[in-house]
């Protein structure tokens, strides 16, 4: 599962990424993060549940049929728990595709997770701490097939939620389209021309964070693109 922040976007694309933001940035005192990451939680009760509901009907289907083939009506129940002990692993095996997992976590859950660990984010990549508080994070949790985009103190006096949400609705529409590259890139330019008007570039400005962030197989954010150890931008 590790791996889907990793094929979200093709080595090209993450090229074409990077550039746009670094693109865009000069055009603004504004700083914009597009980060991809695999999953924001692990979700080890919506792998216990999906285990179960493969694992038990199985289980018993397989229970019933032996038992009626061999003439064991008296051994059912010890049937059924030799086959579920058999199953149970594979299932709770099953579970670490994506695809699967993906079908036992309730809508809620996914949002609430997104959005603390978007937030979370924000925070431990330091986007809170630029000169002007203009730091935008655009993340995406490819598991979840959601988007959070959150802007610091700065940016959010001038900027309403709607806006974000738009940009939210547009980026997952393209996503969806398999356009990820494409639509990603529309939505740093759309961000970085929204902060042009409101943060014009200045004369002493510096790229104070990386251009783009993709989780790692271990889960560590692998950084694309240039960072504040750079000089003034042109």
């Amino acid at each position: 599962m590790r791996m889907l922040a990793q094929r979200f976007l093709s080595k090209e694309e993450q090229q074409r990424v990077a550039g746009t933001v670094a693109e865009m940035e000069r055009c603004t005192t504004g700083e914009i993060v597009p980060m991809v990451v695999s999953a924001s939680h692990s979700y080890p009760e919506a792998a216990l549940i999906g285990a179960a509901w493969l694992s038990v009907p199985t289980a018993l289907i397989a229970a019933l049929t032996t038992g009626s083939l061999l003439w064991w009506h008296d051994r059912l129940l010890w049937l059924f728990l030799a086959f579920l002990l058999l199953l149970f692993p594979l299932a709770r095996l099953l579970m670490r595709l994506p695809c699967l997992l993906r079908l036992f976590i309730s809508e809620r859950r996914a949002e609430e997770e997104v959005e603390r660990a978007a937030l979370n984010r924000f925070y431990g990549e330091r986007l809170h701490a630029t000169k002007d508080a203009t730091g935008v994070l655009i993340y995406i949790s490819v598991l979840e097939r959601r988007v959070w985009i959150l802007g610091d103190r700065g940016i959010n006096e001038r900027i309403g939620p709607h806006v974000w949400q738009g940009l939210i609705d547009t980026l997952i529409a393209g996503i969806r389209e398999g356009r990820a590259g494409e639509t990603l890139c529309a939505t740093i330019e759309k961000v970085g021309v929204m902060l042009h008007i409101h943060f014009p570039p200045a004369t002493d400005d510096r790229n104070e964070l990386d251009n783009l962030l993709i989780a790692g197989e271990d889960g560590v954010l692998a950084h694309r693109g240039p960072t504040a150890e750079e000089s003034p931008l042109a």
